[in-house]
């Protein structure tokens, strides 16, 4: 039942057996996907004995509930370790900034100069925060308030529509010039934005998110006291600080390489990354000399489960910052054992079926009727899948497609190399939209 084609919710086996032939002749590496399912089978069986039960009779729920519970454990330690008071809603967000970059020690970044940003948002004054704070025009609005804040505040204030508008616009004229060396900066938001900020966090599901042309990072500071939220904070806040220095790297690209920018200019390639354009197709290979991997750059699952770009040979770069996230929460052993942590090392592509139980069942993060009972005995064992699913424990919903994207990376790897190796190639192609191997 824990063949990768159904974890991978294929149809049959035929596409991955056809990758596989392809895909040895190129690299040399032959068994690679028997490999991953073995090595998927020792990973969750060795999971689930260590709660004491059998991985071949356990039912769905029992192996999510000792998941979850096992991961509230960690949470409630990890609280304690960040600054928080026990059985108090966690606060302590300069702690959990300070705690994030010692673990990510982020670099120095090559983004937009924020004189450049304030000359747009002049030019181009943000309609629904200049009528909420009753300021005249831009200017003024910039004058009064802090720009970082502002800046950050256009995630959840102005429409998609707008800021698609404005920024597609005003970013065709970007040059290398417009770009500058600084450190990434992380902003907890005042008061005055908390009131407009809340139907982002609820339609988010989180309190933080990120510019990456600008290097920002920004916190909204609500009381966090549902299980799960403080470790989906931290670890997506962990994550951020590893994808801001993804994309600079992606900025110095076009700017020191052409080629990384398909013949296309400085400007349109920034526009692309922040758009995160993905092709609607990959070409076909010449022959059957070569393969095509289609690069997604953001998580298509999250609108559609069943997308059809899903299901054929690609790689993420979402699921690369999330295994940097990972590794870094795994550090955190070191310090205080009690967290455990590194046991979720190795298991971002991890998932398995098991059999069903008399319990009400379990439904899948984005519903679907027609195709729900493909995967309703399907359970992933990624943590960041894990977290989400402790914070929506009581809608009994479960998440699944971080392990998915994680274990297509996992495939790639198996057959081209290393982490460093697949993230090289995707920084050199992202913006083609697709690696060609050999």
């Amino acid at each position: 039942m824990n063949k990768l084609y159904k974890l991978l919710r294929m149809p049959d086996e035929s596409g991955l057996t056809d990758l596989d032939k392809r895909m040895s002749a190129i690299t040399g590496r032959s068994g690679v996907i028997k490999e991953i399912e073995e090595e998927n089978d020792w990973h969750t069986q060795k999971s689930v004995k260590r709660f004491g039960l059998d991985p071949s009779n356990a039912s769905i729920r029992e192996v999510r509930n000792a998941l979850l519970n096992h991961l509230r454990k960690s949470e409630e330690r990890l609280h304690i370790f960040l600054g928080g008071e026990k059985e108090k809603e966690f606060t302590s967000f300069e702690s959990l900034i300070r705690h994030g970059r010692d673990l990510m020690n982020p670099k120095k970044l090559w983004v937009l100069k924020k004189e450049k940003f304030r000359e747009i948002l002049e030019a181009n004054a943000p309609p629904n925060i200049v009528a909420k704070f009753g300021y005249k025009d831009g200017k003024e609005l910039l004058e009064k308030e802090n720009l970082s804040e502002v800046a950050s505040s256009l995630r959840f204030m102005e429409t998609k529509e707008w800021m698609h508008e404005t920024f597609d616009r005003a970013y065709t004229s970007l040059t290398p010039d417009d770009f500058e060396e600084r450190e990434v900066e992380v902003v907890v938001l005042s008061g005055k934005w908390l009131e407009v900020a809340l139907p982002f966090v609820q339609k988010k599901r989180h309190n933080l998110s990120h510019l990456k042309e600008l290097g920002i990072v920004f916190i909204i500071p609500i009381e966090i006291k549902q299980a799960g939220e403080l470790l989906r904070v931290f670890a997506l806040y962990l994550h951020y600080l590893y994808e801001v220095q993804f994309y600079s790297d992606l900025f110095t690209g076009l700017r020191d390489r052409t080629i990384s920018s398909g013949g296309r200019s400085f400007a349109e390639g920034v526009i692309s990354l922040l758009r995160g354009d993905v092709l609607d197709s990959v070409p076909v290979p010449s022959d059957d000399s070569s393969v095509n991997w289609l690069i997604i750059q953001r998580y298509l699952g999250k609108e559609d489960r069943w997308e059809k770009r899903l299901f054929i040979p690609h790689v993420s770069p979402e699921a690369v910052h999330w295994g940097k996230a990972e590794e870094a929460l795994a550090k955190l052993d070191a310090k205080d054992l009690s967290l455990t942590f590194n046991f979720w090392l190795d298991l971002d592509c991890a998932g398995r079926y098991f059999r069903e139980d008399s319990g009400e069942p379990l439904v899948s993060d984005i519903p679907d009727g027609v195709h729900d009972e493909i995967d309703k005995n399907l359970l992933s064992f990624d943590m960041i899948d894990t977290v989400m699913g402790l914070v929506m424990e009581e809608k009994n919903i479960k998440y699944l497609y971080h392990q998915q994207e994680a274990l297509w990376n996992r495939i790639f790897k198996g057959y081209v190399g290393d982490s460093d190796k697949l993230e090289r190639l995707i920084i050199e192609n992202l913006l083609r939209g697709y690696i060609t191997l050999p």
